[in-house]
């Protein structure tokens, strides 16, 4: 019990972590520096990609030393195929998730968002989050957890701790907020498959590949 209620302490610590990041804008806008909002996601998730990495160094005592251990190339292949047909696999979560709550989620499929992969600031989506994410929810919360639980135990529990920090809270602060579970669904899914991915490969660099597929195939489509 002491090892969950730390990973859920951590994960508690990353949300308002993301959401001190994010409060560098109203520094920027009572500075009035112009044209921060062409690069706000650039940098705030460069800026979480940067804490995360401090916290790693920290709690791997001060090392990145086989953070990303050697593996068998199959699982970077296996972690990009997943990746990619991830978000095909949405769409019969969708029908469930809309069975249950009413809801009428769905993906087109038009791929028409290739230009935007030129814009600066999906390069924190693609690249900096997803790195900074599996670190933290693979590298550090599922780590610590199959050292002391069933291993399958430990990938569901890190997977909704993943998936929490895509919970609707603004619906918390605000009554006009209307954000509902449906990420918080899917992302419960995204992360058991990088749970899985990271426990049979027994190396964070598969998760961290499908998980930047991932995110790359949602921007595309």
């Amino acid at each position: 019990m002491k090892t969950i209620a730390v990973t859920i302490l951590s994960t508690l610590i990353f949300i308002i972590g993301i959401e001190l990041i994010v409060s560098w804008i109203f520094i920027a806008i009572t500075l009035e520096i112009q044209g921060y909002y062409v690069i706000f996601q650039f940098i705030q998730g460069l800026l979480q990609l940067t804490a995360v990495l401090i916290f790693t160094y920290l709690v791997r005592k001060k090392s990145f030393k086989n953070l990303i251990a050697s593996t068998a190339y199959k699982w970077y292949l296996i972690g990009f195929i997943l990746g990619v047909i991830f978000v095909f696999i949405q769409t019969p979560l969708n029908w469930c998730y809309n069975y249950l709550f009413s809801s009428q989620y769905s993906i087109r499929y038009n791929l028409d968002g290739f230009p935007t992969l030129f814009d600066l600031n999906i390069i924190p989506l693609v690249f900096f989050i997803p790195i900074a994410e599996e670190l933290f929810f693979r590298g550090y919360i599922q780590n610590i957890l199959q050292k002391k639980l069933n291993v399958y135990i430990a990938i569901i529990i890190a997977s909704v701790l993943f998936a929490s920090i895509h919970a609707p809270y603004s619906n918390l602060f605000t009554e006009y907020s209307n954000q509902d579970w449906h990420s918080f669904y899917i992302t419960l899914f995204g992360g058991a498959i990088s749970g899985i991915l990271y426990f049979k490969s027994k190396s964070i660099g598969p998760s961290i590949i499908f998980h930047i597929f991932w995110n790359l195939m949602v921007l595309i489509v």
